[in-house]
């Protein structure tokens, strides 16, 4: 593949999500693509990791707190983190070429290799984290809802999981879709378990990059 990736491209690896529908196919699909992530993300102006940053540090302070990236992917949240001063960032990510690409920029602590999800609990143990970060996890054949009792568990009461997506998932992605996957959040913060605090949309020029962020704070 090249170095260079032009919009068209791009959207056309994108479709393929679609047919990603085990860890397996999953995994290649950014295995494959994990060497070109970065440069790709940035000739589409994707601004979901500079939002996720810039929403966690209204709400955590210490640029000491205990970070997680989850479903880091190359690493692209945990270099705002860094560059805003945050020092204590582990990452979690199913592709071990992404976690690779992410351990080359030295902003992590710890990092793990680990799909999620369902019965694939982190390997992490109770209230780990002040904080958790989810960029871009949402979406065809990605993370679903039953990931939300796990993120809950890792992280401490009274800490914070900022998690943003594409706002076209929410109609694009069956599980999500009809208000599924806010209705599931819901779901939880009823069962005393997190508390909605902010859900930030960023619209862009071009509506298909626009991003939604949904701010919970664990109970």
């Amino acid at each position: 593949m090249a170095d260079y990736w032009t919009k068209e491209r791009i959207v056309e690896h994108i479709s393929t999500l679609k047919d990603t529908n085990t860890h397996e196919k999953l995994g290649q699909f950014f295995d494959d693509w994990a060497p070109h992530y970065d440069k790709a993300m940035e000739s589409m102006k994707y601004v979901g990791p500079s939002i996720a940053s810039i929403c966690l540090q209204k709400y955590v302070k210490s640029k000491d707190a205990r970070i997680f990236d989850v479903a880091s992917g190359t690493g692209l949240a945990g270099e705002y983190l860094a560059n805003s001063g945050y020092t204590n960032i582990d990452a979690i990510d199913g592709s071990a070429s992404s976690i690779e690409v992410a351990r080359k920029k030295n902003v992590y602590k710890n990092l793990y290799v680990q799909w999620i999800g369902g019965d694939n609990k982190m390997d992490v143990e109770n209230d780990s984290y002040d904080a958790l970060i989810i960029v871009g996890a949402f979406a065809f054949n990605h993370l679903k809802s039953d990931v939300f009792p796990d993120l809950i568990r890792v992280t401490k009461p009274g800490g914070y999981i900022v998690n943003n997506l594409r706002a076209r998932w929410l109609k694009l992605e069956a599980s999500y879709a009809d208000g599924k996957l806010e209705a599931d959040m819901e779901k939880h913060e009823k069962e005393g378990k997190w508390k909605l605090v902010e859900r930030h949309v960023k619209e862009e020029e071009d509506s298909d990059q626009n991003v939604v962020t949904f701010i919970h704070q664990v109970c």
